[in-house]
């Protein structure tokens, strides 16, 4: 699902790169392409050209004429900061089961249900296979990653299913919209701030504010800066992903980890986990761990708002969050250039 606040230009760009590569590992021209999906060759060519985004229906003919997921053509940003990068992998986490934890060597996400332990299982596999001969396998395993599906019950999934229909775009523009209204709400109920208050202190009109607050819309870059000024907290803890169904979901989670640096491991006591290599992602990691066993014996209101608040406000370009991570030795910023990006 499109992240609103992403510059269209740049997802354009991005999408038409992958396009050209699947199509070139093919062995396909544009009209073979074009021929299997149902599409006129000029519109493959300007979706290759980056002249437009694809439409969700072309986005699945695409990937059924190219072999892939369509997840794997869903662009991700490559820029998003260490902020943006942990908070979208909290959200997953909270929707699709996943615990934090860390060790004396490196921080870790771990699922606790089965779609995600066999899928993490299977990509430690495909990775360490990548590992042993980057030269000779890293097509294959992009190539993997674009493939993978697995079936799943949507009963393990309460907070993403039966309410939205992962193949219906509205679904997923309604998913964010309620959960972005969900998420001002609480924020604005934890400042302890009424509705013109905060209306006033980002700039908004009331009605705007409101529309906001009943899910009717989503505030552009500009008004979602001012709302975050004005609660006092960071750029990105508003923003809400529709993540999809647990096949999407796996596929968000090769792109963050590609953008953070987390790589895939399974062994006989810990099961599969992606880890952490030594930047502010593996930071915030324990930070969080550290906080939920702080909160855990409070009451259950009690721990989620104060949980809510430490997320927003949790701010990795923070000095003193640097100087933090540099004195516990969690930054280790030449292991990224020794380890294969996963």
């Amino acid at each position: 699902m499109r992240n609103s606040l992403l510059p269209r230009g740049r997802e354009e760009y991005r999408l038409a790169e992958k396009l050209r590569q699947l199509r070139s590992l093919r062995g396909l021209t544009q009209r073979e392409v074009a021929q299997v999906a149902g599409i006129d060759e000029s519109t493959v060519r300007n979706y290759e050209l980056a002249r437009r985004m694809p439409k969700p229906e072309h986005v699945r003919s695409l990937a059924a004429a190219l072999e892939v997921m369509p997840e794997a053509l869903i662009p991700f940003d490559p820029a998003a900061d260490h902020n943006e990068l942990f908070l979208m992998t909290v959200e997953l986490a909270d929707i699709y089961g996943f615990e934090f934890g860390y060790n004396d060597d490196f921080a870790y996400i771990a699922p606790t249900r089965d779609f995600f332990i066999q899928g993490i299982g299977r990509w430690a596999k495909a990775y360490e296979a990548m590992c042993k001969n980057e030269g000779a396998f890293r097509g294959d395993y992009e190539l993997w990653k674009d493939e993978f599906h697995d079936h799943f019950s949507k009963r393990d999934y309460p907070a993403a299913y039966p309410d939205y229909d992962s193949n219906k775009p509205e679904s997923g523009q309604r998913w964010m919209s309620e959960s972005f209204a969900a998420a001002l709400k609480d924020m604005r109920r934890i400042r302890g701030l009424n509705q013109e208050e905060i209306a006033e202190k980002a700039g908004l009109s009331l009605f705007t504010l409101r529309s906001y607050e009943q899910g009717k819309r989503i505030p552009r870059a500009k008004q979602m800066e001012a709302l975050c000024e004005a609660l006092g907290v960071t750029l990105t803890p508003l923003s809400r992903h529709y993540f999809g169904s647990p096949n999407q979901a796996m596929h968000y989670l090769f792109a963050i980890a590609g953008a953070a640096n987390l790589t895939p491991e399974k062994n006989g006591e810990t099961g599969p986990r992606l880890r952490t290599q030594g930047n502010m992602v593996e930071w915030a990691f324990v930070r969080l761990t550290d906080k939920l066993e702080e909160l855990k014996d409070k009451p259950t209101t009690e721990r989620r708002d104060e949980l809510t608040h430490w997320l927003a406000t949790f701010d990795y370009t923070d000095g003193d969050t640097m100087s933090d991570a540099q004195s516990a030795g969690r930054l280790e910023s030449n292991n990224e250039k020794l380890i294969p990006k996963a």
